[in-house]
């Protein structure tokens, strides 16, 4: 049982590397790692609100807001209010940022690699699966 309850502290410390293992990958685009997620979220998801942004993201809305102050201000996204609702803005990829998207995902794809080394395709489902689960539950606030 005492295995089971530092689950959680797993989960934390997992993510904790990864996010560290994926932001010494980012240095050279001088970019923190929720930029990096960020931009790859609106690659697959051109135009949304910001408000859909930080759903999509699992962010904070006031956290999606910096970010986007911050690569807005390097030249990577523009944001543009939403006909018929003056507090939405819609948020798309500048040229600048479409160009880097390729690098971006290998860099997404090594640091996950590094972390899955050694683990089956069926344990990779089966994790997947999981952690959607875990997201879903604590999304909603259910308890155990």
């Amino acid at each position: 049982m005492k295995t089971l309850a530092y689950l959680g502290f797993t989960l934390e410390e997992a993510a904790r590397l990864y996010v560290h293992r994926l932001e010494e990958r980012a240095r050279d685009f001088a970019l923190e790692p929720m930029a990096c997620k960020t931009l790859l979220v609106l690659a697959e998801n051109a135009g949304v609100t910001q408000q859909r942004l930080a759903e999509l993201t699992m962010l904070e809305p006031v956290a999606v807001g910096r970010i986007l102050e911050r690569l807005e201000a390097k030249g990577l996204v523009s944001r543009r209010r939403v006909a018929g609702d003056r507090r939405a803005r819609s948020v798309a990829l500048t040229r600048e940022a479409v160009s880097l998207l390729p690098r971006l995902w290998q860099v997404a794809k090594e640091s996950l690699g590094e972390a899955l080394t050694g683990v089956s395709t069926a344990e990779k489902r089966v994790l997947k699966d999981a952690l959607q689960r875990v997201l879903q539950n604590l999304s909603v606030g259910a308890t155990p």
